[in-house]
């Protein structure tokens, strides 16, 4: 099996170069491309096309949010895995309602780095434990089941149960129509749903539709 691409973007080039210095040698991942910044970033995307990014929060110009936000939109296939130096859940948040993949603070270690990577690889999230910690205080008072889903999985949800198209649910959450591919398979993978039943039915008990 080929190695999955990863394209590495931290505006520090000792991040990236000891980053790269890491998966080398690894049969499992390949490191195709790195930039520092969002522009440099989009300007090589199309050129490379990784399986995984790994962003760092705080970058010149578009943050590794932002950036993580166009990249659900338009290209809903790469996997995100944010590398961060922030205490506060606030982007530990915002990443979890984005359906961004992982989390790892920039100070963890090769082991934590590449145990991200294989979770990712694998089609799991990885959150390391301080931001588990703060997803777990987040989703108190949901069901485990709807503590898996992200914001925007929850919404693609309640849109679907209302039995609307992919392309008037594209156009209600502001989303391309292959990201709603994308969120529905997200969604059926992480309840290991099996048809549309099982999601109808879901969302009833949680009270996400009315019907």
């Amino acid at each position: 099996m080929s190695p999955l691409k990863i394209f590495l973007v931290d505006d520090h080039k000792l991040i990236r170069d000891g980053i790269r210095a890491m998966l080398l040698g690894n049969l499992s991942f390949k490191v195709v491309g790195t930039a520092g910044s969002a522009d440099e970033f989009f300007s090589k995307l199309e050129e490379t096309q990784p399986d995984i990014c790994v962003l760092d929060v705080q970058l010149p110009g578009k943050s590794g949010i932002e950036i993580s936000e166009i990249l659900k939109d338009k290209h809903p296939q790469i996997k995100i895995l944010i590398l961060t130096a922030m205490k506060d859940d606030a982007p530990v948040k915002a990443c979890r309602s984005l359906g961004v993949e992982g989390m790892i603070s920039k100070d963890s270690g090769k082991d934590t780095y590449l145990e991200a990577l294989e979770a990712l690889k694998a089609g799991r999230t990885f959150y390391a434990g301080q931001f588990t910690e703060l997803l777990l205080k987040a989703s108190q008072g949901k069901s485990d089941k709807l503590a898996l889903l992200s914001e925007r999985e929850i919404d693609f949800v309640k849109a679907f149960t209302r039995g609307l198209s992919h392309k008037e649910i594209a156009d209600q959450l502001h989303i391309s129509p292959r990201t709603v591919e994308v969120h529905k398979k997200n969604v059926m993978d992480k309840l290991q749903f099996k048809n549309d039943i099982d999601l109808i039915k879901f969302a009833i008990k949680e009270g996400l539709t009315s019907i």
